[in-house]
This record gives structure tokens, sequence and C-alpha cells, in this order.
């Protein structure tokens, strides 16, 4: 009987180390060692794992969840050809005196030619790289009485409609967490309705949450856009 309890103390402990090295091998290791099981687990764990993380960063799962999902697809999305991809940026990133105007299908007007806008910037260099569409996903909430649906229905509009093979968006963690995670999901075979073909993501959560005026690490951003086999 004895033996039997120390067995399944063993057996827990060994789960719960696993788990760990999982969902903290960034933070210890600096990488993430089996990506898929890391997602099947926040998945099925998320919320127990977020109320565990938040005293530490309240996104740092959320941090997690997208680097687990960027090593799931790098590979992948790295042999996509430029022209089979889509970029989504935030509206949040424009400045402050952005002139551009909204659509609901084209999403912020954005042409690139305002000099020293980091958006504009952005979106011509990946037009420049072959990019298929460059998004600049405006927000309802924000730009009232244009029509535009809720940003996440954008979202997936146009990835409904141009059916890339390499998505590459920008979010803030409130909107991946509540509006993203909480109405889509993907598995490994990518994003995608049943039975159609898949499209393999690429993430970068945003520094914060600031709907108005956000911050994220260009550079990294400028990586990842330019990933190739």
């Amino acid at each position: 009987m004895l033996v039997d309890i120390w067995y399944w103390i063993l057996v827990i402990l060994a789960v719960i180390g696993a788990c760990v090295v999982l969902l903290l091998g960034p933070l210890f290791f600096g990488r993430i060692f089996f990506p898929e099981a890391t997602l099947k687990i926040y998945y099925r764990f998320g919320k127990i794992f977020s109320k565990i993380l938040s005293p530490i960063d309240p996104e740092l799962d959320l941090q997690l969840l997208v680097k687990a999902a960027n090593r799931l697809f790098r590979d992948r999305f790295s042999r996509m050809p430029y022209d089979k991809r889509i970029l989504l940026l935030p509206f949040c990133l424009r400045p402050l005196d952005c002139p551009a105007d909204a659509d609901p299908e084209e999403g912020l007007l954005c042409d690139g030619s305002c000099k020293g806008c980091p958006v504009g910037e952005v979106r011509n260099e990946a037009l420049e790289l072959g990019y298929g569409k460059v998004y600049v996903v405006p927000s309802s909430r924000i730009m009232r009485n244009r029509g535009l649906s809720r940003s996440d229905q954008f979202i997936k509009r146009k990835i409904k409609e141009h059916g890339p093979c390499g998505v590459f968006g920008i979010t803030c963690g409130w909107h991946l967490r509540n509006r993203l995670l909480a109405k889509h999901s993907f598995k490994r075979g990518g994003y995608g309705d049943e039975g159609k073909p898949k499209s393999v993501l690429q993430g970068l959560l945003l520094k914060g949450r600031n709907c108005k005026h956000s911050q994220v690490d260009w550079q990294e951003l400028r990586k990842i856009m330019r990933r190739c086999a």
C-alpha cells in the first residue's frame, strides 16, 4: 500500500515537473523544447497557468503561448513564399497624428508615404519583399460610424478571403486572450476552417496595452517578417 502511494506521488511530481519544463523553458533555458505539447497543455490548463504566472507578469502565459506557436510553425512559415503571406498590423501602432481614414474592407488606408511613420515603413518593406497583402487592422470601437467590423472579425474575414499559406499578426495581450483565443483556435496543421488549406502562423505581442498608441519590438517584427528558408 505504501509503495503504491509513493508510486503515484512520483508520477504526479513527474507530470508537474514536465509541465514546468514545457511551459517555463523559455524563462530558464531561453527556448521552447516541445512546442506542440506546450500548446496542448495551455489549451487544457490555460486558466490555471494564467493564475499561477500572473503575479510574475499578467501576460506571461500569453508570451509563452506565442513563443510556442512561433516555434511550432517557424520552419513552415519560413518556407512559404512572401507572396503567399499576409501581414496584419494593429491600428494602435499608428502615430497619434495619423491622417489616414479607415475602410471596412481595406482597413486603415495607409499608403506608406508619411515620413518617419514606422507602420508605413514596415508596410512598404513587407510589400517590397513581395507580401501578398498588408492590412492595418482598424478599431471599430475607436473609429466609430465608419461601418467597421470588430477587429477579430476583420482578421478572420481577410484570412478566409485570401487563403494565405502564412499569416504574421501583431496584437496586444488583451485582444489575443479575449477575442482571438476566445473564439478561434488552431492545430498543428495551422489556422483555418475544416476541410480547407490551413495558414501557418507567426505572432508578436505588443508591449503593454494602449489602444491609442502602442509600442512593439520593431527589430523583432522585421526579423519575423523576413523569415525565409
